[in-house]
């Protein structure tokens, strides 16, 4: 059963608008570009505190970019062992969907929820940019629903804005590649197969590096990022409806 598939005492049920939570940690600068983001894709999102445990009642979680902790140790570490994060593995068995961008990817892996690691960009500098990347087969593989609207080989142009954004596997791509629904079409920080975002084995997880949420308006340079979230939407729509 999904959040969204039946009415229950958590006030989830059928014929609403999907609802989300963009975790705020301390040091999260992308947390109003999140929440509003949602909102425009018409979600009904709002802010949630790290210390605080997810709150049951909604279909999907943000995790915000930024310098949670202000990165300190390693980026995303202290960010992944708050209250929220921890209560995530509970939350997702009951078939929710999570975005982590930026240091929210950083967050995700950190905590297990993912696999690999983020480190430095090599060569090692802060990028800060515009980018392109490219739909490979595996966000169609993985039926994921952040691509549901998206075709392998589709360009999407978003910005980029990190200092450990480098993608790393101990094992080697191989392991990854059904993984990957994104690759950047030229390398800005020396990831792994050009990896620019990962999908957990169920496909609801996604950590991005580049900022979607950030590239959901025309006015602000794409609206490319737009497709991830109306996407997201439109599946857990279709869930109230089966």
């Amino acid at each position: 059963m999904t959040p969204a598939a039946a009415v229950n005492d958590s006030g989830r049920g059928r014929g609403r608008t999907p609802r989300a939570a963009v975790v705020v940690f301390p040091g999260s600068n992308g947390d109003r570009d999140l929440l509003e983001a949602l909102n425009l894709s018409g979600f009904s999102a709002r802010l949630h505190p790290a210390h605080m445990a997810l709150p049951a009642d909604v279909d999907l979680v943000g995790l915000p970019g930024g310098f949670s902790y202000g990165d300190y140790w390693r980026a995303g570490m202290l960010a992944s062992r708050a209250r929220a994060v921890q209560s995530l593995p509970a939350w997702l068995a009951a078939g929710g969907l999570v975005i982590g961008v930026c240091n929210g990817f950083q967050i995700l892996v950190e905590a297990g929820i993912l696999p690999g690691a983020l480190s430095y960009n090599q060569p090692p500098r802060f990028v800060h940019r515009w980018i392109e990347v490219e739909v490979t087969p595996a966000a169609l593989r993985n039926q994921s629903p952040w691509f549901g609207q998206a075709r392998v080989g589709d360009r999407l142009r978003m910005p980029i804005a990190h200092a450990e954004g480098r993608y790393v596997h101990p094992q080697g791509d191989d392991v990854i590649a059904t993984r990957v629904p994104l690759v950047y079409c030229e390398n800005p920080n020396g990831s792994l197969a050009d990896t620019a975002a990962v999908l957990d084995d169920s496909g609801r997880v996604l950590g991005i590096m580049p900022h979607p949420e950030r590239a959901c308006e025309a006015v602000l340079g794409s609206d490319d990022g737009a497709a991830l979230f109306q996407s997201a939407r439109q599946f857990l729509t279709s869930q109230e409806s089966a």
